[in-house]
């Protein structure tokens, strides 16, 4: 999901039930009503139910493109027929995730 925060949002917001981990945290410009200009945080971020390991924030970025059926048909399409863009994409984006997470 996406949001708008005018101060840095913490990368994990706990709560009882849920954790949103934020990530792709960019300083934006934006024009308020009145004309005036303001500094805020355009974010991306995922909720994770009970107890947040790595893995399960690294499967919630990933499902936010992603389903389950999708990532199993690209497995299946790139064994049938190797070196499909659509894998190649899918393999950028999870490299991608384990990066932000890394972090």
């Amino acid at each position: 999901m996406k949001s708008n925060s005018d101060s840095i949002p913490q990368q994990m917001t706990m709560s009882v039930r849920k954790t949103q981990f934020a990530y792709n945290i960019t300083e934006v410009v934006k024009e308020d009503m009145d004309g005036k200009h303001r500094m805020s945080y355009d974010y991306d971020y995922v909720e994770i139910e009970g107890g947040v390991t790595r893995d399960k924030v690294i499967d919630a970025i990933i499902c936010t493109r992603y389903t389950k059926d999708a990532e199993i048909a690209l497995i299946n399409n790139e064994l049938a027929n190797p070196g499909t863009s659509e894998y190649v994409e899918y393999q950028a984006f999870r490299k991608f995730v384990k990066e932000v997470v890394k972090e």
